[in-house]
């Protein structure tokens, strides 16, 4: 069983649904890496990508599907695509998504129960106390949806059980051409009001629409003006990023807290950052 072995490796890459079939098959087949793909209104089905993509590697997560698909739903795709690719492993891990508060904590604990003697790698998305207190209670592992390591240590504290802990957070490696969608993505994650509460940033995105923001810098190549001021602070707080010798430090600081560091959006969507995945492996 999966749950046995853990992770197969330290580090790992995210992939969505919104880049061409063949790209991100070259991508996966290029770098023997647990591949972990998200789930977004705007993305191809996660499950279809993980179908593309099985025979190819020895590793999928999903990271996050939402409540919202229903669980008898999520576990039907999920135990298709276990069934069809029986020498790949995988691991589901389950979010709120869009639902909030007490409806969404009660949504997703239901779902951990329902799926926990079902699934034999179970994760859940988290980012705030309760939820990350509740869901150990159930899962073998927790998303931390988050890169500094002050915010994982902290989150950790609310563990109620040893949990497989991976830390899920946008990556890229500077400069890049894609430095304004890491900026979108660490805004997202910052939304988060406990752990504005806890360490007092002084910023508030949570008035964004962020369909249209991500659709605007596709499409016209802008961000809001307040997601750019706040540049370095969303950088340093929110993301894996900066030069190849920044980047690894960061990597190096979360693995002394977490078991395993998924790169995530960006970091897939840029050629020389996929370049230096050989030095990053070296350098950890």
């Amino acid at each position: 069983m999966v749950r046995k072995k853990g992770i197969p490796k330290v580090l790992g890459l995210n992939i969505n649904g919104d880049i061409g079939e063949r790209e991100i098959l070259k991508i996966v087949k290029s770098f023997d890496l647990p591949i972990w793909i998200g789930e977004n209104p705007l993305f191809k089905d996660p499950f279809y990508i993980a179908d593309l993509i099985a025979d190819y590697v020895s590793f999928v997560g999903f990271g996050v599907v939402t409540v919202k698909r229903g669980c008898s739903r999520i576990l039907k795709y999920f135990e298709k695509i276990a069934s069809d690719h029986r020498d790949t492993e995988f691991a589901l891990g389950i979010g709120s998504g869009s639902l909030r508060g007490r409806s969404g904590l009660k949504a997703v604990l239901d779902c951990l129960k329902f799926l926990r003697d079902r699934v034999d790698f179970l994760f859940c998305g988290c980012s705030s106390p309760i939820i990350t207190s509740e869901s150990s209670k159930i899962v073998d592992g927790i998303l931390f949806n988050h890169a500094h390591p002050e915010h994982l240590k902290w989150l950790i504290g609310f563990l109620k059980r040893d949990v497989i802990k991976v830390a899920f957070a946008p990556s890229l490696i500077l400069p890049s051409e894609f430095e304004k969608d890491l900026l979108v993505a660490c805004a997202i994650v910052s939304c988060n009001r406990a752990l504005l509460r806890e360490f007092r940033y002084g910023i508030d995105f949570s008035n964004l629409d962020f369909k249209r923001v991500i659709i605007e810098r596709k499409i016209f190549d802008r961000i809001p003006k307040e997601i750019e001021r706040f540049r370095d602070l969303l950088i340093d707080k929110f993301a894996i990023a900066g030069d190849l010798e920044s980047f690894v430090l960061r990597v190096k600081e979360i693995l002394k807290v977490c078991d395993h560091v998924v790169l995530g959006d960006p970091f897939f969507r840029d050629e020389r950052s996929l370049s230096m995945i050989g030095d990053i492996l070296k350098l950890i």
